[in-house]
């Protein structure tokens, strides 16, 4: 499998040699890992982490914990692995054949940068569920890992990121695992740990959070597009990475932008409506370039007035939901089946 690692490229030569070293002992499963170089104990610990997280394909390692002894100068990393060698093997073949399953689809699109992305991004989101139940267990390897991602279909932020980053390098799509921290309201706190990516097509990087755009409602389950293609400005309003990373100020692949799907005025809202009012959901952007949707209250009212105007012009009974993003200024229609709970519209003005 192709693999980018974006995090031995920007190292210093020193931390290159020791990125080697324990990339070479790991891939070979070895037991012991010396590191013989003068770096200190969090910066070995640190050039491990980075070499977790340039490789998916190291799944079969605790990286929950790591245990070293030695000095300055000589270190002894001692990983534990979590699968035999023959469990490992038959785990390669099963990876290898949900790759493989992806590469069908994604075939289709090679051509075209991306409905490619975009295939990749929908196949983790649709085939994997988060898995909170892991977050209460201190031995729930799988999660953090490809193997929850690909096999168990639940895992956790780390594991949906690392999967991301093998699919993304397995098509030509350059990707990375960005850490750091993310919170809704832009307010980080000590459990705000999150992993998401970074991809970089042709010339233009661009953020992308594959967990965060996988959205569940008690009655559906609904794949977003917030995070598909962020400019650096735009992931900042509610993530804080960490460490040295590109700056991504391109907006051509943005999911919005490839989809045509901003506005500016009510007039602009009530006609995306009424023109995508035939799909199964339609989502938007609201800029506030011309003085109007400058408040998610007001975001949310004229939302709500401009699908009422639809549905009554084309006298219809469809049942929608309403979700919004409001650090994005974002806004979702999507609609449900018919035996299900409809926003009542008629106490909103047309």
């Amino acid at each position: 499998m192709r693999n980018e690692r974006y995090y031995y490229s920007i190292m210093p030569p020193e931390a290159r040699k020791a990125y080697k070293m324990i990339y070479d002992g790991l891939k070979m499963r070895a037991l012991n890992i010396v590191v013989s170089l003068p770096l200190l104990l969090e910066d070995v610990q640190e050039i491990y982490l980075r070499v977790l997280y340039d490789n998916p394909l190291f799944y079969y390692i605790n990286q929950t914990v790591i245990r070293m002894e030695g000095h300055p100068g000589y270190w002894i990393l001692l990983p534990e692995y979590l699968y035999s060698n023959n469990e490992i093997n038959k785990l390669n073949i099963d990876i290898r054949n949900t790759v493989n399953r992806v590469r069908v689809k994604a075939e289709a699109f090679k051509n075209n940068e991306f409905r490619l992305e975009k295939c990749l991004h929908d196949s983790v989101v649709k085939s994997v569920a988060y898995d909170y139940d892991s977050l209460k267990k201190r031995d729930s390897y799988n999660a953090h890992s490809i193997v929850g991602a690909f096999l168990d279909k639940r895992a956790v932020c780390e594991g949906i990121a690392k999967a991301f980053k093998l699919l993304c390098n397995e098509f030509g799509i350059k990707c990375i695992v960005v850490l750091g921290q993310a919170n809704k309201n832009g307010v980080y706190g000590k459990d705000d740990y999150h992993a998401w990516n970074l991809v970089k097509i042709g010339s233009e990087s661009y953020y992308v959070d594959v967990t965060w755009d996988n959205l569940y409602d008690e009655e559906f389950h609904h794949i977003s597009y917030d995070y598909f293609n962020l400019t650096t400005k735009d992931i900042l309003l509610d993530h804080k990475p960490i460490g040295e990373l590109p700056i991504c100020n391109a907006t051509r692949l943005n999911y919005f932008y490839c989809t045509r799907s901003f506005v500016s005025t009510y007039e602009d809202l009530r006609e995306l409506i009424k023109r995508r009012f035939g799909a199964k959901e339609i989502v938007f952007k609201a800029l506030k370039d011309k003085g109007q949707f400058l408040s998610s209250d007001e975001l949310k009212s004229r939302t709500l007035d401009a699908l009422a105007w639809v549905m009554i012009q084309k006298g219809s009974t469809k049942q929608p939901v309403l979700l919004f993003n409001e650090k994005h200024n974002i806004g979702k229609i999507v609609f449900l089946n018919e035996q299900r709970k409809r926003i009542d519209l008629k106490k909103h003005n047309i």
